[in-house]
Parts: structure tokens; C-alpha cells; sequence
């Protein structure tokens, strides 16, 4: 059987409670002798055992007495004849309880209740263990927040004294790391796997928090855009790294002016758009947005990006909508390139592999280089 829910309990045992105050009160008339004449014909022909006979006595004993009811002829009996002080107490007790029982029913009756879980909901915070990943696994803290643990509190120091993490409100806000940590943990994964429900478990506080931690964050990095991204200049040291680690990964110093790479992604929607949504349609059968990013290699700092086209489009044509692009002459030094896959277009400053001709095949100095270049690619990634 199904479980009966607290209402219909709270009913019936309030319907008990008024049948126990009505056959009380039933019992004291019965007593009086004043009274005993006339209501002897109503307890002859009424019995309570039957539903029918029990509802017509609770109809009698708890409804407010009128002018056509019989009540009112017993209460008027009762009024015109000398009784006590004290049974007129106990008749007054009665109705008073009578009333209360009935305004209950009609407040439980009317009152819309959630259905609170009786047994908290537990939680098992990890947030405790990026301390010890930070120290001793920082693959594992790499794994749970996506950033190594010194580009964690470079992030930090960034975004701490940020505005929107200090309030006048009584309730304090979270620790700015920990909403970091939150929102990077968030932002890191897609999926089932990281719902808000699965976040909140993970950090320890509510659903709520995540979305404002997210949210808190989200406003500081905006904020912190000029100096995040920007164009090293050409004689900086990351110019001067970069160059090394072109060399190092080709085995060819002729190729360290090689200092940048770019490569397309797509960042998938949430729903599907309802405006063209066929233009958002990429070739992994998502709705996504399109997005180019320009890396140094040697610590994947991106100077340049580009988002916001359909998923659809190529990444040849997105490559034209980047900074890069339309003021490479001024941005990059002479003689130095982005290396990039076959899908861009090739130029002085952009190296792409060669393309396999229709019908025909590569010579053996052009599979070589496309070798040596592939390895290029791989040591970036």
C-alpha cells in the first residue's frame, strides 16, 4: 500500500480528536436529567458504529447551531432551564474546543507543505586534499582544477582584492581560493560529470553557492583581461624561450623562428539555438561556437583568440576574424611564423603541412618535412 502522507494523517487524527470531544459532550447531556427526555429519542435511533449514523452525529454536535437544525432546539432547551454555572463551563470548554479543532482542519486543509527530507543530505568536501595534490600530486591537482598549482596562485593574487568578493552582508563570502577552486573544477570538465549537484558534493556547500562562486569569478577574470592576454613583446624573454623550444622540438635550429602555433576548437552550446540553428551544426554533430587560439609553446600562453563564429565554419575562414591575422606584419618580428595545421592557408607567416594533390602524391622531400613538422605539432600538444 502506499505510504499515507502527513496531511491525511494530521486530518484523521484531528477527525478522531473532534469524535472524542462530540461523544464527551454527548456523555455529559446524557447525564443531565434535565436533559435525559430529549435525547433519548436521538440515542435510540442513532449508531455510532454505523458511518452514516456518525456522520449525521458529528454533522449535529460540530457544526455551528441554526435556526433548522436540531441544536438548536436542545441548546435552547438547555437555555431555558436552570442549569448550573458549571455545566454552562464545561458546555463552553466544549465548543471552544469544538472551534479549535475545526480551525486546525481548515489551516491543514489550505496549507501547502514541501516535502523536506526528514535526513539531511550528506556531504564528503575533497576541497581539503588540493592542499596536499598542490605539495606532493600536482598531476592530480592538474587533473581536478585544469591549471598547475603556480598558475593557481598567480590566478589568485590577481583576482583576490577584486571588488565583487567583498560585501556589507551579515554572511560572509567564501575564501576567494576556494571559490576559484570551485568555479575552475566547474569549468574544467562538461558533461554529466560535473553538474551543479556533483560540484556542490565536491566542494561541500550548497547548489547555490556554486552558481555565485561561478558567477564571482567569471566577473574578476573579465575584468583581468588586458592582463591576462596581451602580445609579449619582440624582445622579451618569452620570445627568447619560445625560440629555444621551436629548436629543441624540431632537432632543427633553422626552425626556432617558429615562436607561436594556432589551432581551432569549438565550445559546445548548452541547447540547441533557436535562431539558425543549422549554422551551429559542426562536424561532431554538436551545436557549438567556434573558437581560434594562439599559443606560445613553450608555456601555452595565449596571446591572441578569436570566438564566436558558428560551429560550422571553417577554421580557415574563423583564422581571418584573429588580431593576428590582419596585423601580423606589425605583431610578429621578421622571418618568424605560426605553425598551424593543413586546414590553414599557407603563407611567409603561417606554416602549414603540405596537401596531398588530387591524384596524385607527395614528393619524398615534402612527406619528410610534413614528418619533421607532425613532430612539431605533437611536442606542442
Amino acid at each position: 500500500m502506499p505510504r499515507q502522507s502527513t496531511r491525511v494523517q494530521m486530518l484523521n487524527d484531528l477527525d478522531q480528536a473532534a469524535l472524542v470531544v462530540a461523544r464527551a459532550r454527548y456523555q455529559h447531556i446524557m447525564e443531565d436529567d434535565d436533559s435525559t427526555d430529549s435525547i433519548s429519542s436521538l440515542d435510540s435511533d442513532l449508531d455510532l458504529t454505523r458511518d452514516s449514523d456518525l456522520e449525521i452525529f458529528l454533522n449535529i454536535m460540530l457544526s455551528p447551531p441554526s435556526p433548522l437544525s436540531p441544536a438548536l432546539s436542545i441548546s435552547s432547551d438547555f437555555s431555558d432551564r436552570d442549569s448550573s454555572s458549571d455545566d454552562d463551563h464545561i458546555i463552553t470548554r466544549y465548543n471552544r474546543l469544538q472551534d479549535s479543532i475545526a480551525t486546525l482542519q481548515d489551516e491543514i486543509s489550505k496549507a501547502h507543505v514541501l516535502n523536506i527530507p526528514s535526513v539531511p543530505l550528506p556531504r564528503a568536501p575533497q576541497l581539503h586534499l588540493l592542499v596536499h595534490f598542490g605539495e606532493h600530486r600536482p598531476l592530480l591537482f592538474r587533473h581536478k582544477l585544469r591549471v598547475d598549482p603556480e598558475i593557481f596562485d598567480d590566478i589568485l593574487d590577481l583576482i583576490s582584492d577584486h571588488r565583487i568578493f567583498h560585501n556589507n552582508s551579515n554572511n560572509s563570502q567564501l575564501p576567494v581560493a576556494i571559490q576559484l577552486a570551485i568555479f575552475l573544477n566547474r569549468a574544467g570538465h562538461y558533461g554529466n560529470s560535473i553538474s551543479l549537484v556533483d560540484v556542490s558534493q565536491w566542494a561541500g556547500v550548497s547548489v547555490g553557492s556554486v552558481v555565485n562562486c561561478t558567477n564571482r569569478v567569471m566577473v574578476a577574470l573579465l575584468d583581468q583581461h588586458d592582463a591576462f592576454m596581451g602580445f609579449p613583446p619582440h624582445n622579451s624573454k618569452d620570445f627568447e624561450r619560445a625560440r629555444r623550444y621551436s629548436a629543441k622540438a624540431s632537432t632543427c635550429p633553422e626552425w626556432q623562428n617558429g615562436v607561436l602555433a594556432v589551432d581551432g576548437t569549438t565550445v559546445d552550446l548548452y541547447a540547441t539555438p533557436g535562431f539558425f540553428h543549422q549554422a551551429f551544426y559542426d562536424r561532431k554533430s554538436k551545436y557549438s561556437l567556434g573558437c581560434q587560439v594562439f599559443i606560445m609553446p613553450h608555456n601555452l600562453l595565449i596571446v591572441d583568440y578569436s570566438l564566436g563564429h558558428p560551429g560550422s565554419v571553417h577554421d580557415a575562414y574563423a583564422f581571418r576574424s584573429t588580431h593576428i591575422y590582419q596585423e601580423h606584419d606589425t605583431l610578429l618580428p621578421a622571418n618568424h611564423w605560426v605553425w598551424a595545421d593543413s586546414a590553414y592557408p599557407l603563407s611567409t607567416w603561417c606554416i602549414t603541412p603540405f596537401k596531398k594533390p588530387r591524384n596524385g602524391r607527395l614528393t619524398a622531400n615534402q612527406r619528410t618535412f610534413n614528418f619533421h613538422l607532425s613532430s612539431v605539432c605533437i611536442f606542442f600538444s
